[in-house]
């Protein structure tokens, strides 16, 4: 069980709730080539921040390093996300948008940001319900 402090925790969610904003005022801004890319360089952040919070919220202290599909599937067993497929699929995309992939793998990691977007909220909204 995390013996996060609690004033660590309110600090992840901020961290993630600060990007939930910007990936939201971003998607807002337009599907122009420079506007895409800030979008997924947003869901990148948004994604990572999401993964330590859900690490900072739910994995034992001495564990420093938790793989992305490990912390989904704590997630997934304390209810903080109904949808481990929907998170499989965002751990592909993340870590394709990673490798300099070409424009046809970025915009179909595009096209998904609101559904992702949503995703990201909903997880947000389970964590902050526990503090």
């Amino acid at each position: 069980m995390s013996h996060t402090p609690a004033s660590h925790k309110k600090v992840l969610l901020t961290h993630l709730d600060w990007n939930l904003q910007r990936l939201d005022e971003v998607l807002k801004q337009g599907e122009t080539d420079y506007f895409k890319s800030a979008a997924l360089q947003r869901f990148g952040h948004t994604y990572a921040m999401a993964i330590k919070s859900i690490h900072g919220f739910g994995a034992p202290d001495e564990i420093k390093e938790i793989k992305d599909e490990e912390c989904i599937k704590l997630a997934t067993q304390k209810g903080w996300t109904l949808d481990p497929h929907k998170w499989e699929e965002m751990i592909t995309d993340y870590q394709c948008i990673n490798q300099n992939p070409d424009n046809q793998k970025t915009e179909a990691v595009y096209q998904k940001l609101p559904d992702y977007q949503q995703t990201l909220q909903n997880l947000y909204s389970k964590l902050q319900s526990l503090l």
